[in-house]
């Protein structure tokens, strides 16, 4: 018998049905966001990434919620967004860079969207786009040695390191002024526009879909990230000699 392929939304939906059963009108709004509204979900081993909001979060909650975070884990939402409008308010100058990639493009499940009118303040997500690549940085060598030494360890690298730059890369083309891409071909573009990156490198980081997944060729991708944030880098140094553009939204 074929296995039936992985499809995001309907197990978002069922997560989110989990979790209005759980909790009743305490569930203010449902959101999903990431690669399962993008062109970089891989069926295969993606995970699902779900924003839930709620009225408030005490123990009664969350005990509420232990049957719905089976639901979740059998719809591969490892890792859910638990926020209330308060903690989502008082933690936008410490996670700019994730909530204007959820802001720019995600799609409500249920309830309110609280995110389309976020306000992110743009010398917080210069610091953290900064941060991020930094980070980067001194981590695709030491995820390389721990990763990349079997084809399956290789692919999970790669995959890993195209996401992260994916994300950073994002945030720099919005402080530059960019609307954020949707397409990892369109963001590849942008940034070899931009800050001079060899688009063709940069998409072969990125675009680790199974269709279009070719041998992985570990070194030369090592290579092409160590180059694209020595790049990004660059850019995000710039930033402070240049007056600042006001973003366009996509």
């Amino acid at each position: 018998m074929l296995k039936r392929r992985f499809e995001p939304e309907p197990a978002a939906a069922r997560a989110v049905a989990a979790a209005r059963e759980a909790v009743g009108d305490r569930l203010v709004g449902a959101t999903l966001y990431g690669s399962a509204i993008g062109d970089g979900f891989d069926p295969a081993h993606s995970d699902v990434n779900v924003a839930f909001v709620l009225s408030a979060l005490t123990p009664a909650e969350l005990d509420s919620l232990r049957g719905a975070h089976r639901e979740w884990r059998k719809s591969r939402i490892t890792r859910p967004l638990l926020l209330t409008r308060d903690t989502l308010a008082r933690s936008l100058d410490v996670f700019p860079l994730e909530y204007l990639l959820i802001r720019e493009h995600h799609r409500t499940l249920f309830g309110e969207d609280c995110f389309a009118g976020l306000a992110i303040e743009r010398p917080a997500l210069r610091e953290a786009v900064e941060r991020v690549l930094r980070a980067q940085e001194l981590a695709v060598a030491w995820t390389y040695l721990a990763l990349a030494d079997t084809p399956s360890g290789a692919r999970h690298w790669a995959a890993r390191s195209g996401t992260a730059i994916a994300a950073s890369a994002s945030g720099l083309l919005y402080l530059a002024g960019d609307p954020i891409p949707v397409t990892r071909p369109e963001l590849a573009s942008r940034c070899a526009a931009r800050f001079g990156i060899m688009a063709e490198e940069m998409l072969l980081l990125l675009d680790r879909r199974p269709e279009s997944r070719a041998p992985i060729e570990v070194k030369r991708l090592l290579g092409s990230a160590q180059g694209i944030l020595t790049r990004l880098t660059d850019a995000v140094d710039a930033l402070d000699s240049e007056p600042n553009p006001t973003p366009r939204r996509s």
